[in-house]
């Protein structure tokens, strides 16, 4: 039996709560990609195990589940600011 097929990758590291207390320190600007196809700028402003709250460009505070994002991507620093 190949024990590699049939593991489940682990679901929390904790990599996602060090991530996105670095973005919270830095303040830096993100684009949140969701799994909806939908995007929102701006800077996350809190998080714990199961969701985060994203500062939105507009002024808007959202909070968002985890599970419904597809990734996070930091904007460049000359798009911030």
């Amino acid at each position: 039996m190949d024990y590699r097929r049939s593991r489940r990758p682990q679901e929390n590291t904790g990599e996602l709560a060090v991530y996105l207390k670095t973005l919270v320190e830095s303040r830096v600007r993100v684009t949140v990609f969701l799994k909806t196809g939908e995007r929102l700028q701006g800077r996350i402003r809190y998080y714990d195990r199961n969701c985060f709250s994203i500062g939105l460009v507009s002024g808007l505070n959202v909070f968002l589940r985890n599970s419904s994002v597809l990734y996070i991507a930091e904007s460049s620093p000359e798009s911030a600011d």
